[in-house]
């Protein structure tokens, strides 16, 4: 029997198309895991503050698990290094699990589907990246879509003035987490930094979850979801992205991304009982045709721009 493994007889096409395939796999599951994260944070009955300080919690004891796997350690070096990001990362959680229990998933997925909409002049400006002046048009588009979905909230409904700002606080801190940890993360390697952001996004969050409720207590309920939260968007999914990466074009990645707040919405339907009403239905059509326009326009832009 030959040694060589089974995947090396293969011919180099056959292999390469495997790894897409699995790449494109791993793409699929990414983009399910994030997608229930909002219905997952409501289906906790639990206030968001504390849903965001027990899943930094744990996600904080897996990377850095995963770190010592290696034989490498957290040093004060990355501390200094990533603090900003880190407070980004840990206020973004809070806020947007806060808004989440007191929004319809519909509106609070919309809204925090709109960051890529600011990333992208953000990184215009600040790292001088190129975009496509023609997709700003789409990115109107994808306000419209999303303004459509917000006046459009049935009577009665979960929806919530209050969450509706939180949404859209947290969308700026997401916002404020991407550019910073793209300007200060430089060559730090992806697991050494979620090891060293999430303990500090921890820390950040828990004076929050103190003060909202004075107690850090859950039900079985609250700790059931916030395991199978972490486990899904903490772990599963950041692990799924970066493998994905290796086979998968990252303006692809990112237009599959834009399919999330249609897929929350399938589950807070599902999981939850909500409901989205036709104006509302249209809104949604609106916003990930204006985000996948959006993102397919300025990754063109960008290759085109390297060309040159």
């Amino acid at each position: 029997m030959s040694a060589v493994p089974d995947a090396a007889r293969l011919p180099a096409g056959e292999r390469q198309l495997n790894a897409k395939t699995i790449g494109v796999l791993a793409v699929l599951g990414l983009v399910v895991a994030f997608s229930l994260s909002s219905t997952l944070a409501k289906r906790a009955e639990t206030p968001g503050v504390l849903v965001a300080f027990w899943r930094l919690t744990v996600v904080s004891v897996a990377w850095n698990l995963v770190l010592w796997s290696t034989g490498r350690r957290v040093v004060l070096r990355d501390v200094r290094a990533v603090w900003v990001p880190a407070i980004f990362f840990g206020l973004n959680l809070a806020v947007f699990f806060s808004g989440a229990t007191h929004n319809s998933i519909a509106n609070a997925a919309l809204i925090g589907s709109c960051a890529p909409l600011l990333i992208v002049p953000v990184g215009a400006l600040l790292f001088r990246e190129r975009i496509n002046s023609r997709a700003l048009l789409f990115a109107l588009v994808a306000f419209g879509g999303v303004t459509l979905v917000l006046l459009s909230a049935p009577p009665g409904g979960d929806a919530s003035l209050k969450g509706n700002v939180l949404g859209v606080l947290a969308m700026l801190l997401l916002v404020g987490y991407v550019s910073s940890a793209r300007y200060f993360r430089r060559e730090m390697d992806v697991t050494t930094f979620m090891a060293t952001v999430c303990p500090i996004a921890t820390l950040v969050v828990f004076p929050i979850a103190v003060a909202d409720g004075g107690t850090l207590s859950m039900s079985g309920t609250g700790w059931t979801y916030v395991l199978i939260l972490a486990l899904s968007s903490g772990i599963v999914a950041q692990g799924l992205l970066i493998y994905a990466q290796k086979s998968i074009q990252i303006g692809t990645i990112g237009i599959a991304q834009d399919a999330q707040p249609a897929l929350a919405v399938v589950w807070s339907f599902l999981m939850l009982g909500e409901v989205v009403n036709p104006r509302q239905g249209i809104g949604i059509a609106i916003v990930i045709g204006g985000l996948s326009a959006f993102t397919l326009l300025n990754q063109r832009g960008g290759r085109r721009g390297r060309v040159r």
